[in-house]
């Protein structure tokens, strides 16, 4: 389920505002920092930078990973080990004509590929190769939108110094009112905050929850290799728990330590036994 970051939205908001509000604690007029020209020229340049920089493809999901920064849907590892457990249990109870059927309301891609390979009766060491092959196609896609964004938020900085040069050389051809002169040269230099300000405010913190998002999702994905190999392997679901257990402690995730294991649920004696057979 998609959940809004409300963090980011407040971030959004607040950087902007301290910084204007600070122009006007200073007894400086904060519509003086809204300029058309000095966005052009640092946008505009940046956009162009980054598509001579990247293929359509980084691009592309420099785009589609921005939804990282605004929602959070990734899903809880514990959930998901709970899911994994429970499609073991299924296969070695009644086969794969019913994980099939199970696996295909599966919502996380990784774990719905692996249940299909095991379905098809994909052998072991196939379903080893395949599930790290995909592992590692998606650390790659997600690592490129942050990447596009951690360059643009290098090249802002500079195009806002280029704009506050062509400002000045504006200014210094009209010198016969010094008045204009001092008017020009601090507009001059707004191109400069618009890059410094943008870069560090806008670009480089997507990229950085690009990045801690992606984290997480290779996280659990390792938990869904593991799971989807003790699977195939006919492995017990109280043996599978502890392989899963064992993969999430690592990840720093904090496992109930109830008798019900990974969920917290409660089993009797006789499911305990169960579970183990």
């Amino acid at each position: 389920m998609k959940k809004i970051d409300f963090a980011t939205i407040a971030g959004i908001v607040i950087g902007p505002a301290a910084i204007l509000t600070g122009q006007w604690l200073e007894g400086g007029n904060p519509s003086s920092l809204l300029q058309a020209s000095a966005a052009l020229i640092v946008l505009g340049g940046t956009l162009a930078a980054c598509l001579f920089s990247f293929s359509p493809a980084s691009l592309g999901a420099a785009v589609r990973d921005m939804r990282k920064v605004f929602f959070d849907d990734t899903p809880s590892p514990l959930d998901i080990a709970e899911r994994i457990i429970r499609y073991a249990d299924l296969y070695r109870k009644e086969g794969g004509v019913q994980l099939e059927k199970a696996g295909k309301g599966e919502p996380y891609g990784l774990l719905g590929t692996g249940l299909d390979l095991i379905t098809s009766g994909t052998d072991q060491e196939a379903i080893k190769v395949a599930m790290e092959r995909s592992y590692y196609e998606r650390v790659k896609r997600n690592n490129e939108g942050a990447e596009v964004f951690e360059i643009a938020g290098g090249y802002m900085p500079t195009f806002g110094i280029l704009g506050a040069v062509l400002g000045l050389i504006h200014t210094m051809q009209d010198l016969s009112d010094p008045a204009k002169v001092g008017i020009g040269i601090s507009t001059a230099f707004v191109a400069t905050i618009y890059g410094v300000g943008i870069a560090n405010l806008v670009a480089f913190p997507i990229a950085h929850k690009i990045r801690a998002r992606g984290e997480l999702e290779k996280q659990i994905d390792s938990l869904v290799i593991a799971g989807i190999n003790g699977i195939r392997a006919e492995l017990a679901p109280v043996q599978l728990r502890k392989i899963l257990n064992v993969t999430m402690e690592h990840m720093g995730v904090p496992i109930p330590r109830q008798r019900g294991g990974i969920a917290g649920r409660r089993l009797g004696p006789g499911q305990a036994r169960a579970e183990a057979a």
